[in-house]
C-alpha cells in the first residue's frame, strides 16, 4: 500500500468509524447472529492474495459487526470504555503510526519517563518517601 492509498484507506476508516458511532443507537446492542454465522462467512482458506481495503470495510459492516457486542451503545451498561471517544480513537491511531514501543528506557526515553515522573503519585497523594 502506498502513501496515496494509505491516505484514501485511512480517511474512509475515519468515516467509517464516525458512521458507525453516530448510528451506533439503531443497532442491536448484543450479537444478532448465532454461533458460527461469522466463521461461516469467512474463507474456508487461508486467501493467497490480500483483499482489497473497500471489500475489508464491508466485510467488516457486514460480517464482523453482527456479530459483535457494541460497547458504545448508549444502552449497553454493563461496563464503560474508556477508548471511545474520538480523541482517544485519534490518539491510538497516532500512537500506532509513530510505532513507539516504550518498554525500555533506551527504546523509549520519554514513554519510560512518563510513568516514573510521579504525576500519577502526586494525583494520588503519594509521598515521595514511598519511593
Amino acid at each position: 500500500m502506498d502513501f496515496d492509498e494509505f491516505r484514501e484507506f485511512g480517511h474512509a476508516s475515519i468515516e467509517f468509524i464516525i458512521n458507525y458511532l453516530s448510528g451506533i443507537r439503531e443497532r442491536d446492542v448484543l450479537p444478532s447472529v448465532a454461533p458460527y454465522t461469522v466463521i461461516n462467512q469467512l474463507p474456508k482458506e487461508i486467501p493467497e492474495k490480500p483483499e482489497h481495503w473497500r471489500e475489508v470495510l464491508k466485510d467488516l459492516e457486514s460480517i464482523i459487526l453482527p456479530g459483535l457486542t457494541h460497547w458504545q451503545s448508549p444502552y449497553f451498561n454493563a461496563f464503560y470504555p474508556s477508548s471511545s471517544s474520538a480523541g482517544s480513537i485519534v490518539g491510538e491511531l497516532l500512537i500506532a503510526g509513530i510505532g513507539v514501543l516504550g518498554f525500555s528506557w533506551s527504546l523509549s526515553t520519554r514513554r519510560s519517563e512518563s510513568t516514573t515522573d510521579g504525576r500519577l503519585t502526586e494525583l494520588h497523594g503519594v509521598e515521595d518517601e514511598f519511593f
